[in-house]
């Protein structure tokens, strides 16, 4: 399975059930001798893109942290039902 598959999968959790993926994750770096750095708090965010004039497509954007002295920046497609989501947060 590609992180892109267990992505989609976790989309469709809830907050507790994602804060409870999120933790067991990192507990599994962590055992496996790969810890998380200390990154700074940051919130991800919802962007809404028009691509060639069709759209809006919404993307989650997220900090990853730093690479080569610079700030890492990710970003995921959402899915078509995410934009409703994302236009209620703006």
């Amino acid at each position: 399975m590609t992180t892109d598959q267990l992505f989609t999968i976790a989309t469709q959790l809830g907050p507790e059930e994602l804060r409870e993926l999120v933790l067991s994750l990192q507990g599994l770096l962590e055992v496996q001798g790969h810890p998380l750095e200390n990154q700074e708090k940051s919130q991800g965010s919802i962007e809404l893109k028009m691509i060639n004039g069709c759209g809006p497509y919404a993307y989650l954007r997220y900090y990853k942290g730093q690479k080569n002295g610079k700030k890492s920046y990710g970003s995921r497609y959402l899915g078509k039902g995410a934009t409703q989501i994302a236009s209620e947060q703006s």
